[in-house]
This record gives structure tokens, C-alpha cells and sequence, in this order.
């Protein structure tokens, strides 16, 4: 792809899609580094500040990543879960291949807060199964999951039993005989706050994907809330569609 000053749109734009496409027809391999700024200022004739601008974005988009006195690399392609039905974390990233494990930050019965209390119309005091961990991948922070459930609606059930660093919290409620039937979710935008940052090992304001799913069992009372937070530049989020 050829940049031109007589193409309507701005140098660093058109540099940006030159280089996405030599990242897609795989001339430019991910983990791979790509040219040096002035290697780039050279071969397209462009100002410094124009191929950093084209190359901070492809950063902050997680085309591109950098590594400290190494220099710019091709990135790993992003996780990418598909929803064609409710399927878990542990589900999504295993049926790639990749290892999934969690740091476990709270598990275990907890006093519903306002919020949960109104979704799950519970009164005061009472109590669910909170379960608070960060997601990694092949080691790799990706994610922090929030998950309230309902336990009033399952009292027979033993969550205490499983240790979370590892198992997958909806084969855990299989086996106890809880049985997801439809969910909802929305997805949003945020930056990442000090607490997300330092948990994901990412800058402080750097771009996150939150994820919020309210999941009902079959007599269509709501059983789990979950918020799910993603790194952007690790993980993109599709959905099938007929």
C-alpha cells in the first residue's frame, strides 16, 4: 500500500493501514519486530511525529506491542471468545488450547450488597456465594471476574468444596446439579483504575473491555451476576449471529 499526500486521509492513517496489512496477509509475523521509526520515516518518507502516532495507536489497539529497550513487535493475535450459547471463561480459552488457571481473591458466602439484593429480590442480610478472581491465560493476566450467586434458590449446593484456582465455576454447578438456562449480557468501555492496573499488569488508564452478565436458571429467576473485565489489547469479544 502506497501513501500518498494526495489521499484524503491523514499520513499517520494511512501508515496504520499499510502496516495492519502487512500484519494481516502475515508478511509481518506476530511476535516479530517490526521496522524502527526511522526505518519507517525512511521507506515512507515521513515526519517522526507522524509514524509515532500511527505506531502509539496500533499500540493502544493491540496490533502492535512494545517491549522496553527492545523495541515495536508484531502482537499476538487477541482471545476471542464466540457466543453461540453460555459458555464459560475456562470453556472459551480451553477449546483453544490454552491453559487457564485464576488467583482467587474472595470465595465464599457474603452479605449481598444493595444491588444484588434488588436483582436477586432478596432482602437484608442476606447471603450469596461471592467468588472474585483474576483470569490468566497460559499465566498471563487477561481478566477480573466478579461472580454473585443466588444460593437461596440452590441451598442444597457445596461450592466450598472446589478450589477455584482451577476449576471452572459452571462445571462445578453441573456437577451440583444447577443447570444454566438463558443470559444476558452488555458490554461497555472503561479504563483501567489503579487497583485494575496493578491486578493486570497493564498502565494505569489503559483500555478494558467490562462484560456484565446476568444469567437465570430455568424457571427464569436470575441466579448469577457476573462483571467480567478484559484487558482490550489481550481479548476481543464475538458474537454469532442467524
Amino acid at each position: 500500500m502506497s501513501i500518498t499526500r494526495e489521499n484524503p486521509l491523514p499520513l499517520y492513517h494511512q501508515l496504520k493501514e499499510a502496516i495492519v496489512e502487512k500484519v494481516e496477509n502475515g508478511e509481518w509475523l506476530p511476535g516479530n519486530p517490526i521496522p524502527t521509526e526511522l526505518e519507517l520515516q525512511k521507506t515512507y518518507k515521513l515526519s517522526r511525529t507522524t509514524v509515532r502516532q500511527a505506531l502509539g495507536e496500533l499500540v493502544a489497539a493491540g496490533t502492535l506491542t512494545r517491549i522496553q529497550g527492545k523495541g515495536t513487535f508484531v502482537a499476538e493475535p487477541k482471545l476471542e471468545a464466540i457466543r453461540p450459547a453460555i459458555t464459560s471463561f475456562t470453556h472459551d480459552m480451553s477449546e483453544k488450547g490454552y491453559m487457564v488457571s485464576s488467583i482467587v481473591l474472595e470465595c465464599g458466602d457474603s452479605v449481598a450488597n444493595s444491588k444484588i439484593q434488588r436483582l436477586f429480590q432478596l432482602g437484608n442480610d442476606t447471603h450469596i456465594f461471592q467468588l472474585n478472581r483474576i483470569r490468566l491465560v497460559q499465566g498471563v493476566p487477561i481478566a477480573i471476574q466478579h461472580v454473585s450467586l443466588n444460593i437461596a434458590l440452590t441451598p442444597a449446593i457445596h461450592l466450598e468444596h472446589y478450589d477455584f484456582s482451577q476449576a471452572s465455576l459452571y462445571r462445578a454447578l453441573a456437577h451440583e446439579g444447577v443447570h444454566l438456562w438463558e443470559a444476558e449480557e452488555t458490554v461497555e468501555p472503561e479504563l483501567a483504575d489503579p487497583m485494575q492496573a496493578e491486578l493486570l499488569q497493564i498502565p494505569l488508564g489503559a483500555l478494558l473491555l467490562s462484560l456484565t452478565r446476568v444469567t437465570n436458571i430455568r424457571d427464569g429467576r436470575p441466579f448469577e451476576y457476573a462483571q467480567t473485565t478484559y484487558r482490550a489489547d489481550k481479548y476481543k469479544y464475538s458474537i454469532k449471529l442467524r
